[in-house]
Formats: structure tokens, C-alpha cells, sequence
């Protein structure tokens, strides 16, 4: 191939199914995410689905087992809720340290470290002797196992083109708070067959049994474009590597960590989805998984069973919702593109955010809701009983 060729062969537009230029256009090296068989892609979806599912098992699967652990500390339940509180704030800070490092050594190592740290942390919670070594083992669970939340969506753009993320990204979330709603079944069997100490060890179980299927079939999905290396497919194994350079021209600086992902918050199309989905995750999903079981153990009576399938209640709605989102937004996005291609424009990707719309009303309606029964239940068995 001469040179000229080789270029009109580089310079050479793709385009999907429908006919639209492919976003963004992929290179000829075989170590490209996008150049990847569909089948490898959906693989390397599902394996980190499953990490940032069993992320978020982590952290809620004792959920159910607040009464039986407060009762062995010797503490108040709503004290006992503080270890899953922990883990949760803390979570917010692991992918403001770990993106830098996988920005430039890959997503790979990361994904595999947050699982050996999910599997230590796991061991040492199942072990604690005192609640303050349970906060303390809980903490660096949240700490440790919280990047695969954040690099997950990061995966979903290095494998997929514009008009397949949105069904990427929806089975991903799916998985993501799936995570926080199945976990609590899990736990409010295993807390009452077995101890609420074995809900941390099936994480250690889950955590130590991913890592060693991620060793074995996660690819690094990190590659710079801009360059169009070409590969041989003698290299392909590398992306198997524990720990690899990948980035030649990114340099880790100490603004990277905190302060340039914070600086994102300028922007308002970043400051209000962000604002807006931590809002309605928080007290659509968080807030009820601190309290669930408190109260209902108090008002109803239940034990870990009961509790654990409370918690796990909202599992049906928003397993709906992400199978929906997916699909409807990249149709959004496919129909904006096209308009773009007539007007000789670009199509803004901010088109998905009007997929929000519905959960805009269902969120605080199903609140209001919750709310006014617990309460009125509570009064009326309070008045039952006196």
C-alpha cells in the first residue's frame, strides 16, 4: 500500500446502519475499543456491570442486619446505619483518586485493585471486635470498591459509539443499582440462616471470585486516538497485563486528583445532572435503605427476611426504567443527529438529559407516598395498641 493510499485509507469516513458518520470514527489499530468484536464489547459491559454491582453490594447487603448487629455491639440501631453511612460517603472520594491513575496506566489495573481492596476490606468487616474496627474496615470498602462506579461510564465511551451508549449505559446503571436493591434479599436470608457477619463474607466471596475472572478476561479498554498506532496481533495479549503505560503523553499532575474533576461543576450541563442524580438517588435510594429497617422492625416487626425484601422492593420500577432509557435515548440522539447532518450542524449531547422528564414526577410522588403511609401505619398501630 503506498503512502497516499494508506492515508485515503485512515481519512476514509464510516458510517452505522442508518447512515450517519460514526461518532467518533475509529482507527485502524486493533487495539482500539471500537474496532473490538461485539461480542468482546458486550463481554467487557458485562464484566464491569458485574464490578459496579457488586460495588454497591458491598455497601448495602448489611442493611437488613442493622437490629442484629446493634444488638451484639451493644449500640442503638440508628447508630448501627452509621457503618453503611460511612461507606457510602467515602465512596464519593475513591473515583476523584483513582480516575487520574487510570486515565493514564489503564482502567484495567484499577478495576482489579478495587477488587483486591473490596476482598480485604470484606474480610475485615466479617472479623471486626469492635463497631469502631467495623467503621473503620466499612470506610475502606466505600473508599476502595467506589472507582468502578465512576470508570464504569468511562469503559461504556472507550467501546461504544455515540448512538450504542445509551443502551450500554443503561444496562451498567441497571447493574449498578440492582446492586443496592438485590442485595438486601441476599442479606435478610443470610443474616437469619447464618449471622449478619457472613453478609460481608459472600462480598469477600464475590469480590475475591470477580477478581479472578477479571484477570483472565477484562481487556484494557484505555487507547489514544489521536495517535492511530498501528498493531500487530502479536501485541493483543498485552492488554491482558496487570499494569501497563498505555498513555505515553499523559502526565499525572496533583490537580488531576480533586481539583480538575471538581472544575467540571462550571459547567452547568455537567453541575445540574450530576446535582440532579445525586438528589434523587439519595432520597429515592439511600435514604430508604438507612431507615427501612430500623423502622420497620420497630412499626411492623418484621426480622432480616422481611427487611431484606423491603429493601429490595424497588427492584421491579427502576429495572424497567434503565431496559426503557437505554433504547429511548439513543433514539433521541439518533433523530437530533439527523437534523445535525441536514442543518450542518453538531448534535448536542445534552438531547438525552430529556429522558429525566418522567422520573421528574415519579421520584417525588413515590416519597410523598412512602412517607405519608410509614407514618399514618405507625400512628394507627401506636393507637391499636394503647
Amino acid at each position: 500500500m503506498t503512502p497516499s493510499e494508506e492515508s485515503t485509507t485512515q481519512n476514509f469516513v464510516k458510517y452505522d446502519s442508518v447512515g450517519l458518520p460514526l461518532v467518533p470514527q475509529p482507527t485502524s489499530s486493533l487495539l482500539d475499543p471500537l474496532n473490538y468484536p461485539m461480542w468482546l464489547k458486550l463481554v467487557t459491559l458485562a464484566q464491569i456491570g458485574l464490578l459496579a454491582f457488586i460495588a454497591t453490594l458491598n455497601v448495602v447487603i448489611i442493611n437488613p442486619a442493622v437490629v442484629p448487629l446493634a444488638k451484639e455491639f451493644h449500640i442503638e440501631p440508628v447508630v448501627a446505619t452509621y457503618q453503611t453511612t460511612i461507606a457510602i460517603g467515602v465512596s464519593a472520594l475513591g473515583p476523584l483518586v483513582f480516575t487520574p491513575f487510570a486515565d493514564v496506566y489503564g482502567r484495567r489495573p484499577v478495576y482489579l485493585i478495587c477488587l483486591l481492596i473490596g476482598t480485604i476490606s470484606c474480610v475485615g468487616s466479617a472479623k471486626a471486635k469492635s463497631y469502631g474496627t467495623l467503621i473503620l474496615a466499612r470506610a475502606i470498602n466505600g473508599f476502595g470498591t467506589s472507582p468502578a462506579l465512576g470508570l464504569g461510564a468511562g469503559t461504556v465511551v472507550d467501546l461504544f459509539y455515540v448512538h450504542q451508549r445509551g443502551k450500554a449505559m443503561g444496562f451498567f446503571t441497571l447493574m449498578l443499582m440492582n446492586g443496592a436493591h438485590i442485595s438486601p434479599i441476599i442479606g435478610g436470608y443470610v443474616t437469619k440462616s447464618m449471622g449478619w457477619r457472613w453478609c460481608f463474607w459472600v462480598g469477600a466471596f464475590l469480590n475475591g471470585i470477580m477478581f479472578i475472572v477479571c484477570i483472565a478476561f477484562l481487556p484494557e479498554t484505555l487507547f489514544e486516538r489521536e495517535k492511530d498506532v498501528r498493531f500487530s496481533k502479536a501485541t493483543q495479549p498485552n492488554r491482558l497485563r496487570f499494569w501497563t503505560r498505555l498513555s505515553s503523553s499523559r502526565r499525572m499532575a496533583a490537580r488531576d486528583f480533586v481539583i480538575k474533576p471538581l472544575s467540571m461543576f462550571r459547567y452547568p450541563t455537567v453541575a445540574f445532572p450530576a446535582i440532579y442524580y445525586g438528589i434523587t438517588c439519595g432520597y429515592a435510594s439511600i435514604e430508604a435503605a438507612l431507615t427501612v429497617a430500623t423502622l420497620f422492625t420497630r412499626i411492623y416487626k418484621f426480622d432480616t427476611v422481611r427487611d431484606g425484601l423491603c429493601l429490595g422492593n424497588p427492584l421491579t420500577c427502576p429495572t424497567l426504567g434503565e431496559m426503557c432509557a437505554g433504547p429511548v435515548t439513543d433514539l433521541m440522539m439518533q433523530r437530533a443527529r439527523k437534523k445535525a447532518l441536514i442543518t450542518d450542524t453538531v448534535a448536542p449531547p445534552e438531547i438525552r438529559l430529556h429522558g429525566i422528564y418522567p422520573g421528574a414526577f415519579a421520584v417525588p410522588a413515590g416519597l410523598v407516598m412512602f412517607v405519608t403511609l410509614s407514618c399514618s401505619d405507625y400512628y394507627v398501630l401506636k393507637l391499636w395498641n394503647t
